[in-house]
């Protein structure tokens, strides 16, 4: 991006205006959503973006193949001082997004524009991924529809530094609390743990142990019970609460035959006249295993913990959102890539609800939003994204709608609440926005396609870009 923009520095292009979009073309983990995370902590980013004197010294050392410096001085000296003075307009986290929707709009300096890019995906990509995780797992614990938190177990498997980003966006997605205190601390975030393997092994006998943890965790007192042999560490678990007089909260499995051992964990504390006691399942958890485990296997957990397979996004850990040009100078572009051709000119997207449910989505050119009170004042002709040459679906004036993308930042200044809102907000808006998606969409396997198409001159548009393209390709 630094060296791009030297380059249109030196050829006066720089300050032309110009339009970017980030958006993802595929849904993660074969599913029929993506829920949006991240863009609290991008706006923090953007807010405070400024290149200083210290960037400008580290800069001046760079040197290219030729041993010459790398930046020119008056790049570095235009460089010196500069601060974002660009426009976004963004979808809210905890907002639904699906391929090809644009998620953020970046208008302003052809250079500043695409500074935006790499922070933007580098946040979206992985707290999106990881927030989506996180609803499919809850949404699979409580698939009979009985109610049971997920925690987020994932520090010490994350592959960031204090996996502060993994829990929140853990969190965004449903799950209740996280063992990452520190995390917990600086999001505001119900800390929730057990114990280790580590101080069963630090006692002579297992019973100690228990009865020794429950002494100094009286307001904590869940049990790992599998160290050894889990049977006997459910009959340990119910000697410890009975010598000490210290009532037992929960016991954690984290091995073996999950199903079997809730069963028998379950009915030994029933006879022990404890039947109250919570059992947690741990042990590389993820939204197809747990849902086995409650829909097939009817194991007793009452509480699930995810660790690895969540905080990694496990099955695809990469979303691959991109972040590409739509006009430049005011004139529509587009990128012609097999599979990967773009949609032209700055674009919005019209949501359509329908009996409180999402019906499906509209592409248009951000410049034609017709909306009043929450109503379409046009009719509309969509062509579906996922067929360019088949179906059109009519849309009538009336129908209720809301756009997707809401303006951020003008001029380099946030002018939303979004960089400081609340992540129990967003947790709210995750579960009202789910509340919308017919459950068809939500399946964790095979999950019907939700409609997304363009407006019916932006379809034809973006037809004839391409045809004019493959003519004059033709020609040369």
């Amino acid at each position: 991006h630094l060296t791009m923009a030297q380059a249109w520095f030196l050829d006066g292009k720089h300050e032309e205006p110009k339009t970017s979009e980030a958006f993802f073309r595929k849904c993660p983990f074969q599913g029929g959503y993506l829920l949006s995370a991240g863009l609290g902590e991008f706006l923090q980013w953007a807010e405070k973006w400024e290149v200083k004197q210290e960037d400008i010294d580290y800069l001046a050392t760079l040197k290219g193949g030729t041993g010459q410096p790398l930046f020119k001085k008056e790049f570095l000296d235009y460089l010196n001082g500069q601060k974002l003075r660009v426009n976004m307009q963004a979808a809210p986290e905890g907002e639904l997004i699906f391929p090809n929707e644009p998620v953020l709009s970046v208008s302003g300096p052809n250079w500043q524009v695409d500074m935006v890019e790499a922070a933007f995906l580098n946040i979206f990509n992985a707290q999106s991924l990881i927030a989506t995780k996180a609803a499919r797992i809850v949404q699979a614990a409580c698939a009979d529809g009985i109610e049971r938190p997920v925690l987020e177990f994932g520090l010490r498997r994350a592959q960031d530094m204090g996996c502060f980003l993994p829990t929140r966006a853990a969190y965004i997605g449903g799950c209740v609390g996280t063992s990452n205190v520190k995390a917990a601390q600086y999001y505001n975030i119900p800390p929730k743990g057990t114990m280790a393997h580590s101080f069963v092994m630090s006692y002579e006998s297992e019973l100690e142990a228990f009865k020794a943890y429950m002494r100094g965790a009286e307001g904590n007192t869940t049990l790992l019970i599998d160290t050894y042999d889990t049977r006997e560490g459910a009959k340990n678990a119910v000697l410890a609460s009975q010598e000490t007089g210290i009532p037992l909260m929960g016991v954690r499995i984290d091995s073996g035959d999950l199903a079997y051992w809730s069963h028998e964990v379950k009915r030994i504390f029933n006879e022990a006249g404890m039947p109250n006691v919570k059992l947690v399942a741990s042990n590389d958890l993820d939204e197809h295993l747990i849902e086995n485990l409650v829909m097939v296997q009817k194991a007793d957990y009452d509480i699930y913990a995810a660790g690895t397979k969540l905080v990694t996004a496990y099955d695809m850990p990469a979303l691959g959102g991109v972040f590409k040009t739509k006009s430049y100078n005011g004139i529509p572009k587009i990128k012609i890539a097999e599979g990967k051709t773009t949609i032209p000119e700055a674009t919005n997207v019209l949501r359509v609800v329908r009996n409180g449910l999402f019906e499906g989505d509209i592409i248009i050119p951000a410049a034609e939003v017709q909306i009043e009170n929450g109503r379409l004042q046009e009719d509309i002709i969509s062509f579906n994204m996922n067929n360019l040459e088949g179906k059109k679906v009519n849309f009538q004036a009336g129908e209720e709608v809301y756009t997707l993308l809401k303006p951020v930042m003008v001029d380099g200044k946030l002018i939303s609440k979004d960089k400081d809102r609340s992540l129990d907000d967003i947790r709210a808006a995750v579960k009202e926005n789910l509340q919308h998606l017919h459950s068809g969409y939500k399946r964790l396997v095979n999950p019907h396609v939700y409609g997304v198409g363009l407006k019916q001159n932006l379809y034809n548009l973006q037809k004839n870009m391409v045809a004019m393209f493959m003519a004059k390709r033709e020609r040369a």
